[in-house]
């Protein structure tokens, strides 16, 4: 009987061995848990069972994902920053000027004065009202609840239905686009949306071009996603100050080298266009070949079928 009671007791005493050692390992993970967040550390395991280790594998995956997250999110924190500092610089401007204009009209003298200050004035909330226009676009396009009506949509005749509404900006340039569209190049896609795209595309042109755009809408000789057949519509010209631009970051809201500072604008059209090409599934590329810049969109063609899939 002296046996058991110290085979018991043994067994007792290693169990409470056991209990205070996984006490003390949840405790030493409780406060490394705490404080992995800022120094990445691993968990450490003093008593390692396939549970514990178990434990601390997942937990240190939550913590890696919530760590990337946080630094995702500081870092969209950033950019955002400078971007409304931006942003806000670029409101400021015609502001000021507005103001500047009307100020100028109580001390005018005589009525062609006053009227040349109202007009300046009116150009200038004008622009401004332009850039606030262009952010709200912006934030309509990108928040994801974005109707969309899909149907078959012939797309030479959206670009050049784009390109005749802005025949008279092309022609006080004295430019003369260069346009070769091939025929029957269908998208199952939302027309106005897709409108806005070539719209951007062609006003970013207008706006920072030093040439007349060459546009080109082709139908691809390959297969993209699912064996379907694609389309490609590239945008190119000639521009200056490319040097300055990250082709990489043009489709970043706000984004502009300093020649595109120069030229006007909102830094919202790529960006907008950008966004409602992810909103419809196509992609658009940029890319920088010394003075040229090309903007390509690109998607698949509509399929039989298409239509039943709405």
């Amino acid at each position: 009987m002296i046996w058991l009671v110290v085979l018991a007791a043994t067994v007792t005493l290693v169990s409470l061995g056991v209990a205070v050692a996984m006490e003390r390992q949840m405790r030493e993970m409780a406060r490394n848990l705490a404080t992995r967040g800022q120094s990445a550390r691993p968990l450490t395991l003093r008593f390692p069972t396939g549970a514990a280790r178990e434990l601390a594998r997942e937990a240190s995956e939550l913590i890696d994902e919530a760590y990337e997250v946080r630094r995702g999110a500081a870092e969209e924190r950033r950019v955002l920053q400078e971007n409304l500092a931006s942003f806000s610089h670029d409101v400021r401007t015609p502001l000021a000027g507005a103001q500047g204009y009307l100020q100028l009209y109580t001390v005018a003298g005589t009525a062609a004065e006053r009227d040349e200050c109202v007009a300046a004035a009116v150009e200038r909330l004008g622009a401004m009202r332009g850039l606030v226009d262009a952010l709200f676009e912006y934030a309509k396009a990108d928040d994801g609840g974005l109707e969309l009506v899909r149907e078959p949509v012939n797309v030479a005749d959206v670009v050049a239905a784009c390109a005749a509404e802005r025949y008279p900006a092309f022609a006080e340039r004295r430019w003369q686009p260069d346009i070769s569209l091939d025929e029957d190049v269908v998208a199952f896609t939302d027309r106005e949306a897709l409108a806005r795209i070539v719209g951007n595309l062609l006003g970013n042109a207008l706006r920072h071009g030093a040439a007349a755009p060459r546009v080109a809408l082709r139908r691809s000789t390959g297969k993209g996603e699912g064996g379907r057949e694609e389309f490609a519509l590239s945008v190119a010209n000639e521009a200056e100050g490319l040097e300055d631009i990250e082709a990489g970051r043009l489709f970043e809201r706000f984004y502009r080298g300093d020649a595109a500072r120069r030229a006007g604008g909102s830094g919202l059209g790529l960006a907008i266009a950008a966004s409602l090409a992810d909103a419809l599934g196509l992609s658009l590329q940029a890319a920088i070949d010394g003075d040229t810049f090309t903007v390509t969109l690109s998607g698949p063609l509509a399929a039989p079928g298409d239509q039943n899939n709405v």
